[in-house]
């Protein structure tokens, strides 16, 4: 009777979501039972000011006398209510049904539902894609898993209604040692085959790991993918009428080559633990249009192909005692990607070349590197210092003589924090943390937004837990000062700066009983203004004055609690006249009541938070909003 009454209720549920749940599109099948699992349904509800966000989450499975049978379910739907409204779903279901016909062999079925919707005129606004197999699991030994399947593929996209036969394997090897390796492999094969369209996805990937001795290990790691998908588009009557078609077609075909080398030391036989690691990887992008006018051949007509070449190197070390953990890292990075142009027949060798040239402008390459630390000092059992320092230079460069995109920046980030713990009662803690980004275009076409962003924070506060009192507290002030090089040739820029004091503090007293009166709140104080690093000297333009402030009464009982009391948000922003003194240009005050509540079962939980503001402008205009939060999980 239970596991009825547990079916009935998920048929319910999957009925009264099944036209508004979605998630991101999946790329390819999965037969693992791992994703039903979980045994839980999850739902939100959040609405603040104009946009309303649904959330779900349901997975849930049944595993009993040789049959498992399970659902996972992911739905998303956003309303966003302004003068224009937009609405956006996405949904993914999966059920799957498995039975175990013999300890080395599985027969079931899968069915996965992909749908997304987005009511904005983009390119693609409606896709769906839903598709039944069948498939088998044959393990010959425990390491090793070949999954064959074929089904049946219903797939829209635009209007456009394809169906057609999904099929392919999937072998996957786990772990297994071969005298002194451990291999673990993965190969796939999958063909959607959705007339005019075409998707297919094959993938083979190897990781071989010897353990040279007890604490030094050598991995080599090679994969190899190509992925095709086809996209419709709107394209113009004169082709339309010649192939007698609604929309064209795009093949994005994807090639990916990726070969890495790895050797790294135990942590537990040595304080003093590496890792080195180096990494070549080849990726083809490859656009190709199924109709084409060759009548009429335009620039757009030319299908076009990118090469991305990537190099990686990539060091840590880590050292640990009693009294000092330590970590270093080093990492560096080539990276170069070449646009081209197929070329046609029947095409101009003008245009062509003008072609060529527009996709040659796009032509790159960088370089990175980056050095980064962290550390920890136990001065003493209560005295902990810690720092953490990032230094990392980039050198970008195009070829083409018309791109001007030319520069190198240089990013440092440093991190200073000192912890002390008084007693069981009382934390305190002081943190210094500063950056500088300096950007330099190499042409004097860009060279005008060359700068300097110099930025420095301090920050101190304390977290102090006691029986009837409980009070954390920060107080932070910063500086961002962001400086051009020639600022004094285009007026169009200028340098300024922005300043800043914040306080936040959340506390707790425990008035009678069950019965605590909770505050949260913080004072934001900002400053922007043109800003003379030279002299050091700044003439602030703009000032704005935050207040949040939420009173509370909450009662607490066991797994319950219940909260009442007062939200006041203010926002006040000012200009200064030409003496600098400072005067009123927006106001922005909410005010109304606010309340929460929670409770916690066995197997279900409920949240609510919600508020309603009485909203007053400079304007004198009143209007009246409700905002809230609900959430509820429950463990099946």
């Amino acid at each position: 009777m239970r596991s009825t009454y547990k079916i009935t209720i998920i048929i319910f549920l999957l009925l009264i979501t099944s036209n508004l749940f979605s998630q991101s599109l999946k790329d390819s099948l999965n037969f693992s039972q791992t994703n039903y699992l979980s045994d839980i349904f999850r739902t939100s509800l959040d609405k603040r000011l104009n946009t309303y966000n649904l959330n779900s989450k349901l997975s849930y499975s049944l595993n009993s006398n040789n049959i498992f049978v399970g659902v996972d379910e992911n739905y998303f739907s956003s309303l966003v209510s302004s003068s224009d409204k937009n609405i956006k779903d996405e949904q993914a279901l999966s059920i799957i049904g498995e039975y175990n016909f013999l300890p080395y062999l599985q027969f079931g079925s899968l069915t996965q539902s992909n749908i997304y919707s987005n009511d904005r005129k983009i390119a693609i606004n409606e896709a769906s894609n839903i598709y039944t197999t069948v498939f088998a699991k044959i393990t010959p030994i425990d390491q090793l898993r070949i999954t064959p399947y074929t089904g049946y593929s219903i797939n829209k996209q635009v209007n456009e209604d394809d169906r057609g036969a999904i099929y392919g394997g999937n072998i996957n090897l786990d772990r297994y040692s071969f005298n002194e390796f451990q291999v673990s492999s993965k190969l796939k094969y999958q063909n959607e085959d959705i007339s005019p369209r075409k998707n297919s996805q094959q993938l083979a990937a190897l990781s071989v790991k010897n353990n040279l001795d007890l604490s030094l290990t050598n991995q080599i790691s090679a994969n190899y993918s190509n992925t095709r998908k086809d996209f419709y588009f709107e394209t113009d009557s004169i082709t339309s009428s010649i192939f007698d078609i609604n929309k064209n077609i795009q093949s994005r075909t994807e090639k990916k080559y990726f070969v890495e080398e790895r050797i790294y030391n135990s942590r537990f036989n040595s304080d003093l633990f590496f890792d080195l690691s180096g990494s070549v990887s080849l990726r083809d992008i490859d656009r190709e249009t199924k109709y084409k006018n060759l009548a009429n051949i335009g620039l757009s007509t030319f299908d076009t192909k990118i090469e991305e070449f990537k190099f990686d190197l990539s060091g840590t070390t880590e050292y640990r005692s009693e009294v000092f953990f330590g970590k270093l890292r080093i990492d560096y990075s080539e990276r170069e990607e070449k646009h081209n142009v197929k070329n046609l027949n029947e095409a101009n060798p003008i245009l062509y070349e003008q072609r060529s040239e527009q996709e040659r402008k796009k032509n790159n390459s960088s370089e990175y590197t980056t050095v980064s630390a962290i550390g920890n000092f136990f001065i003493t059992q209560k005295d902990n210092i810690s720092f953490s320092i990032l230094q990392r230079k980039l050198v970008y460069n195009t070829p083409s003589e018309d791109n001007f995109d030319d520069r190198d920046e240089l990013l440092s980030i440093f991190r200073l924090s000192y912890l002390r713990n008084f007693n069981h009662y009382f934390n305190f803690f002081v943190n210094l943390e500063g950056s500088y980004n300096h950007i330099v275009y190499i042409f004097a076409e860009r060279s005008s937004n060359n700068n300097v962003r110099r930025i420095l924070k301090l920050s101190s506060g304390g977290e102090f837990d006691g029986s009837k009192f409980y009070s954390r507290n920060t107080f932070e002030v910063s500086a961002n000062y962001t400086t051009y090089d020639f600022e004094d040739i285009n007026p169009n820029i200028r340098s300024f700066s922005f300043r800043q004091f914040s306080a936040k503090d959340s506390s707790s007293v425990n008035l009678i009983g069950r019965v605590n009166l909770d505050f949260i709140g913080y004072v934001k104080l900002s400053e922007q203004g043109d800003f003379d690093w030279k002299n050091f000297a700044n003439n602030p333009d703009r000032f704005v004055a935050e207040y949040y402030l939420v009173p509370m009464l909450a009662v607490k009982k066991d797994n319950l609690r219940l909260g009442v009391g007062l939200r006041l948000f203010s926002l006040k922003t000012f200009g200064y006249n030409q003496n600098n003194f400072k005067f009123l240009t927006n106001e922005y005050t909410s005010i109304g009541p606010t309340s929460n509540f929670s409770i916690q079962l066995q197997n279900l939980s409920l949240y609510f938070y919600g508020w309603y503001e009485f909203i007053k402008t400079e304007s004198n205009s009143l209007r009246e909003l409700a905002n809230l939060s609900l959430s509820v999980n429950w463990k099946l």
